[in-house]
């Protein structure tokens, strides 16, 4: 037995070969992890949460199998021969658990419960530091060093609420003055034990106090997102308004004044004697630049505030959209709906027909489509706008940056309370579902 312990000990000194396999570790988890934080930055800007639960599991799994490998050879090189055994249980079980907890985070169940892994995994190695101070008594302050970082590190990576946070804390508190005032011995150790517990308490209340000022950090985020939705509705109701006088300027004052104009050449190249061809000629010109402009202005009027979307509604104004936009560019265009009611409120309209034209837009400028659908339905309380096309789809480097295109759809669908997701395998999907009390 000595002989094995001797052996194990002289492993633990010079490396039991850990660093190959801390590095192979390390290098998974870290392309682990970097695929969550690359599937985080493409979910929020979708519009979606940041890092999720699961990730963050992930990452204090991470931490917690490089702190084992860090503190193994320090422990068991200076530990009696008597206690090395049980050292190496508890990292083993440290190891275990870390790895269970790390294979859990990957399955569907996991994810689902990703909360309850981390708190099962916090508590677990809470654990074992307690059952470290009773097989080792002699050093409390490293384990109770430990257990303030491990309370800290989690409240700040988990964004736990005060209240967790003071239960745990208490817990952990509580459980190493029990178990430190059994294991320690009486005499020199015990102002050692006291240092530790003090330690520990200021840890916990530390993390207390991390615990409280996120939540206010994150109540000021919340309300600080808020004000900029609303500002973000006001301007776009705005803008809206300002778009609906210019076109009735547009059509009223200028179209009023062009057909006046068209008039007028119209007699003049009536009244002039045949010998006076010529300016007969030129007025017809003029006529037929004053028609021209006469269509462009309608186009643009059109461009800015469709007349079709406030009398007759939604749907015919995305149909005669498809079709102007089929003629122009080339490309077959569709459009369904189901259980669409026949008129929805002014904003939920607007902002659905600015979205389809936004997303118009950019199939025009990138897909290089053949093909464009609209789709819209009613799902329950809920109404649903799909655009497709087969174009080419979106660049690789689109799911960390976005256009003002894609922006200015977000802010209109985040307005309404909605949700947008944006796919992109066989050309590019854009799907906006908000809620019809929109």
């Amino acid at each position: 037995m000595a002989v094995l312990v001797a052996h194990v000990r002289h492993r633990i000194a010079h490396g039991f070969g850990l660093g190959d396999v801390a590095a192979r570790v390390a290098g998974a988890l870290t392309a682990a992890i970097d695929r969550e934080q690359a599937e985080a930055a493409s979910a929020r800007d979708a519009g979606t949460s940041a890092l999720p639960m699961e990730a963050r599991v992930r990452i204090a799994t991470f931490f917690a199998l490089a702190c084992g490998v860090l503190f193994l050879p320090v422990d068991g090189s200076r530990v009696a021969n008597d206690v090395l055994a049980s050292l190496l249980i508890l990292y083993a079980a440290h190891a275990a658990l870390t790895s269970v907890v790390l294979i859990a985070s990957f399955t569907a169940r996991g994810e689902r419960h990703a909360d309850a892994l981390a708190v099962g995994l916090v508590v677990g190695h809470a654990v074992n530091l307690l059952v470290y101070v009773s097989v080792w008594p002699r050093h409390p302050g490293l384990p109770a060093g430990m257990l303030a970082c491990l309370l800290m590190g989690n409240t700040v990576l988990f964004g736990w609420t005060t209240g967790r946070v003071l239960v745990l804390a208490t817990i952990f508190c509580a459980g190493f003055l029990a178990v430190g005032t059994q294991s320690v011995p009486r005499g020199a150790e015990r102002p050692e034990l006291f240092v530790a517990a003090i330690v520990l308490a200021v840890g916990a209340m530390t993390s207390v106090g991390c615990a409280r000022l996120l939540s206010l950090l994150r109540a000021s985020l919340a309300e600080r997102q808020r004000e900029l939705t609303d500002l973000s509705a006001r301007l776009m109701a705005v803008q809206e308004d300002e778009r609906r006088r210019l076109s009735r300027d547009l059509h009223d004052e200028f179209g009023q004044s062009l057909t006046a104009v068209n008039a007028y050449l119209w007699l003049i190249e009536r009244q002039t004697p045949e010998e006076q061809g010529e300016q007969r000629r030129r007025a017809a010109e003029a006529r037929r630049l004053v028609n021209r402009t006469l269509g462009g202005m309608r186009a643009l009027s059109q461009l800015l505030r469709p007349a079709v979307l406030d009398t007759l509604g939604l749907l015919p104004s995305l149909d005669a959209l498809l079709k102007t936009f089929g003629a122009i560019h080339g490309i077959a265009t569709s459009l369904t709906a189901d259980g669409l009611p026949e008129r929805l409120p002014q904003e939920l309209e607007t902002a659905l027909y600015r979205v389809a034209q936004e997303a118009l837009t950019n199939v025009a400028r990138h897909a290089r489509a053949k093909r464009v659908r609209i789709a819209l339905a009613t799902l329950g309380e809920e109404l649903r706008l799909e655009v497709e096309d087969d174009g080419v789809g979106l660049p690789p480097s689109a799911s960390t940056t976005a256009g003002t295109g894609l922006v200015g759809i977000r802010e209109r669908v985040r307005a309404l309370g909605g949700q947008l997701t944006v796919t992109s395998r066989r050309g590019v999907r854009l799907s906006v579902q908000v809620p019809l009390a929109a």
